[in-house]
């Protein structure tokens, strides 16, 4: 489930400009809480935190 939600959350990253970085993990961390591994959803956040500050660098900086 790990892999899957890795992905969802690249593709959303780099192509669903719509949606705010922070939702699109936040999804996804709530998915792998309920679906993955014990401790997965802290990989989870990892990867896609790090991913968004390469994808969305102008969205990142902002505050909320």
């Amino acid at each position: 489930i790990e892999k899957s939600l890795l992905y969802l959350g690249a593709y959303e990253l780099a192509n669903r400009i719509d949606v705010p970085y922070r939702v699109v993990i936040n999804e996804c961390v709530e998915l792998a809480k309920m679906f993955g591994a014990t401790e997965s959803h802290k990989y989870i956040n990892g990867v896609l935190d790090k991913l968004a500050l390469a994808l969305r660098t102008a969205e990142y900086g902002r505050p909320n």
